[in-house]
């Protein structure tokens, strides 16, 4: 009721009410209530609802919100004072310099201390140059403030600080001069470099310099000597760049594994040796597949985020498969299974058991068939994506529908999830005042607290919404794509059909008899082009819901016959010329192929027809080895999504469909 008195700028209303809504049973909603006083009313009303919303929620958000208020209204005495308590090395970036700010305009002895520990403690950010520039002008407009002759430790203090903006604005020439001078006023200051200096240290040394042998050298006797000083992480740190740079100086292959290896022993944050290892890995995509299962089976059990490696292991299965390393993929597969992201694991079990199936490799014992026949059951009661379920469907010939859809309603084994009734209750509230606006954004700051039957709900809404607002349409998909994804265990079956609408269904129809198109395949490519958003643009000029550059989309005008002065965003024509030149691409493949007419219209015709696929290789390992990491996904996408739509509403088994596009 109150955000409804917003909407119609009655905000002593709003006031009023969300004084009353403070006092809720719900949680989020108390807070929420908390949270807007603090946005409307006069200087005391957001001044009162600022000392609540801290005395009531004592964390870093609240103090945020606070502090905002009390800064805006240039309160710096009450800033310093909310602040006074906070970790600068750990709080939001904006809430410490709102704190940096109000020191220095209060003049406070705290402040030269400060900004140094601020500048120096935690990554770069927009917040530490914002603040510099206001810095900066601030002395300028004040210069009595600037004492004649600094002390010592203030002028090493701001050297380093403007090293950090130096690198920070990839001034690395200069930057890399400097290193040495930087060392020294840490030796001046009679401390150790903080981590933060070293890591920019390393990146002037990457890119400012083409001497990479010598300074890696150095980074190797730093990593050395703060080894000695059992200061792990700088260790990591200097051991981390100096194996960067001797991989850039080339021919020393050996050192540069030897440095990462030193960098991976050296720290215990999950963070930096995951960051090292995938450098590693992917350094060893360029040496040997052999030593890449070394260094697999030696660390691979310390990856803390299975993610930040899907793109290492995606280029692994390339080099693999390309080359015919049956045996290392199949052995990749049992190493990985269990570490690597489900889809990971699953894509890798799928790739195994085909290897099997034509008869590639060796087990560890099982004969082939049983132990393809176990890769595959792998990928059906795994987590994996749609497209290795529908082709593992394919090659175990499953067609029967209750079977089919228990498969593709499976999300690997289910986790006990927490459902939280405050959090459900709000966001359902949203449907139930007509907010359609806040219901996607709530349920990414809440999911882990919102049950299925309360996500279908605000899904069924958003599509409801869509009726008169394409953009909710869109909203709709995209959150029945998370809440698929970010579910485990079984999803329900409306489910699968909010993640594969049929939108625009009289334009989809009618271009489908025009070209002699597949419904299922011209559905599934508007789905992976644009997720059904009529208005998109890419950054790289590609329009609608077909993703047309203009260039393609003149020419398809000018051989449809729709005049110069036709709307590109307009959903009818989009989809009339989009369907059009797809289905002239389908006509240049060789074989008439749709599968390559989907390559084609991701990567260009010229490439697709450099593409050669080796004598007796099948089209779904081809797929595999593909140059492009994008067209690869894309056609995984495209095959999934026409395999869903045939089977929701088509009445053609996944299996069906993988078939005809995979032939």
């Amino acid at each position: 009721m109150a955000l409804k008195s917003l909407e119609k700028n009655d905000e002593k209303e709003a006031i009023r009410l969300f004084k009353d809504g403070l006092s809720s049973p719900n949680s989020r909603t108390a807070r929420l209530s908390a949270e807007n006083l603090t946005k409307i009313g006069n200087v005391n009303d957001r001044n009162n609802a600022a000392h609540y919303l801290v005395s009531k929620y004592d964390d870093y958000d609240a103090r945020l919100l606070a502090t905002k208020v009390f800064f805006e209204q240039k309160e710096y005495t009450k800033v310093i004072e909310m602040t006074d308590k906070i970790q600068i090395a750990d709080c939001p970036d904006q809430l410490s310099s709102y704190r940096i700010e109000s020191l220095l305009r209060k003049k406070d002895s705290r402040f030269q201390n400060e900004v140094f520990d601020w500048f120096t403690s935690r990554p770069f950010s927009t917040f530490h140059a914002d603040f510099y520039s206001t810095w900066k002008k601030y002395l300028e407009n004040n210069p009595e403030t600037q004492p004649e002759e600094q002390n010592s430790i203030q002028n090493i203090h701001n050297q380093i600080m403007d090293y950090r903006i130096l690198v920070w604005k990839k001034n690395y020439k200069p930057a890399f001069t400097l290193i040495n001078s930087i060392l020294d006023s840490y030796k001046q200051l009679e401390q150790l470099p903080d981590y933060q200096l070293i890591s920019d240290m390393g990146k002037a040394s990457l890119y400012g310099t083409d001497d990479f042998k010598i300074s890696a050298q150095i980074f190797e006797r730093l990593g050395q000597d703060y080894s000695s000083q059992k200061q792990n992480e700088l260790a990591y740190c200097a051991y981390f760049y100096s194996a960067r740079l001797y991989d850039r100086a080339g021919r020393y292959q050996e050192k540069t594994v030897q440095r990462f290896k030193s960098a991976l022993d050296s720290t215990q944050n999950s963070q930096r040796f995951d960051d090292a290892l995938w450098y590693l890995l992917n350094m060893q995509l360029r040496m040997s597949t052999d030593d890449i299962m070394v260094t697999l089976k030696k660390y691979a059990d310390r990856i803390s985020n299975p993610g930040y490696f899907d793109d290492f292991f995606d280029n692994l299965s390339v080099i693999l498969l390309s080359h015919k390393k049956w045996q290392d993929f199949y052995d990749v597969w049992k190493l990985i299974d269990g570490i690597a992201t489900e889809e990971t694991a699953c894509k890798y079990a799928y790739i195994s058991g085909r290897i099997l199936e034509e008869g590639y490799g060796e087990t560890d014992g099982n004969p082939k068939t049983k132990e393809a026949v176990n890769a595959y059951t792998r990928v059906l009661s795994g987590n994996a994506s749609t497209y290795y379920k529908v082709c593992t469907l394919e090659r175990m010939n499953i067609v029967d529908k209750t079977y089919v859809t228990d498969v593709l309603c499976s999300g690997g084994p289910e986790l006990k999830r927490n459902s939280s009734k405050d959090s459900q209750q709000l966001i359902a509230g949203y449907a139930e005042w007509g907010f359609p606006q806040k219901v996607y954004g709530q349920w990414m700051a809440d999911k882990e607290n919102i049950s299925m039957e309360k996500s279908l709900d605000a899904i069924r809404f958003l599509s409801q919404c869509g009726v008169f607002d394409s953009d909710y349409n869109v909203q709709s998909l995209r959150l029945a794509a998370r809440v698929k994804t970010w579910w485990s265990g079984k999803i329900p079956y409306e489910l699968l059909e909010f993640n594969y609408p049929r939108l625009y269904s009289q334009y989809v129809t009618e271009a489908c008899a025009q070209n002699n198109l597949s419904e299922p395949l011209l559905y599934a490519l508007i789905r992976s082009e644009s997720f059904f958003d009529p208005k998109i643009s890419s950054s790289a000029g590609a329009c609608g819901l077909t993703q047309l550059m203009r260039p393609t989309a003149n020419d398809e005008a000018r051989k449809l016959k729709l005049g110069e002065d036709f709307d590109i965003l307009d959903p009818e024509t989009n989809i009339k010329m989009g369907s059009h030149y797809f289905a002239s691409l389908i006509q240049r493949t060789t074989g008439k192929s749709e599968l390559l007419a989907l390559f084609a219209y991701n990567a260009g015709l010229s490439n697709v027809r450099k593409w050669e696929r080796p004598q007796g290789m099948s089209m779904d390992l081809f797929l595999e080895t593909l140059p492009f990491a994008e067209t690869r996904e894309y056609g995984r996408k495209l095959v999934g999504a026409a395999a869903m739509y045939g089977f929701l509403y088509y009445g053609i088994t996944p299996a069906e469909t993988v078939r005809n596009l995979l032939k």
